[in-house]
Order: structure tokens, then sequence, then C-alpha cells
């Protein structure tokens, strides 16, 4: 009967030790979590300056792709223009994309 009691105790205790042993890994994990969102959220960190950098470089980036792009559609309209006759019919189509060309890198670097 007392070699009963003995392991019963034993088989308590290990699984007291053993529910200790989670709740503080699962406390730790928690603690060590909520220090990371808190440097993701601090405004003074090298992650909101990352961020930042980053979101700028993209805004560039969008704007260089609109800029590109409204360059492209206004040398497509010259060329329909051009095309149709209703623009520079005594120049060749080369000569009309090079002179748009010429006149629109001489826009962006006004504007630039």
């Amino acid at each position: 009967m007392i070699f009963y009691i003995i392991g019963l105790s034993l088989l308590v205790i290990i699984l007291c030790v053993a529910l200790y042993v989670i709740y503080s890994n699962i406390n730790k994990s928690r603690v060590r979590k909520s220090k990371e969102y808190n440097v993701l959220f601090d405004k003074d960190t090298i992650v909101d300056e990352l961020i930042t950098q980053l979101t700028e470089k993209n805004q560039t980036q969008e704007n260089q792709d609109k800029t590109a792009k409204g360059k492209e559609e206004i040398l497509a309209t010259f060329v329909e223009l051009h095309r149709s006759g209703s623009f520079c019919a005594h120049l060749s189509e080369q000569e009309i994309i090079y002179f748009v060309k010429k006149k629109l890198n001489m826009e962006s670097n006004k504007n630039g």
C-alpha cells in the first residue's frame, strides 16, 4: 500500500513539474513575441526607417513607371496621328518617333 501512495505521489509531482515547464515556455514565448511586436511598432527603430525608405522607393518606382507609360502613350498617339495623315505627313515615321522622343526627353530633363 505504501508503494502505491509513493508511486501516485511521484506521478502527481512529475505531472505538476511538466505543467510548470510547459506554462513557463508558453509565457516566455509570449514575452518574446510581445517584445518583437513592440520593436515593430516603436517609431524610433530601424524597422520604421526601412519601411519608410522602401515606401519612398516604391512610390518613386511607380512614378517612373507612370512616366514611362505616359511617354509611350504620347509617342503612340503621335505615330497614330502621323499614320492617319493629320500630323506632319511629309516626314517619315522614324523621323516622327525621333523628334517626339527627343522632345519627351527634353521635357523630362526640365521637370527632373
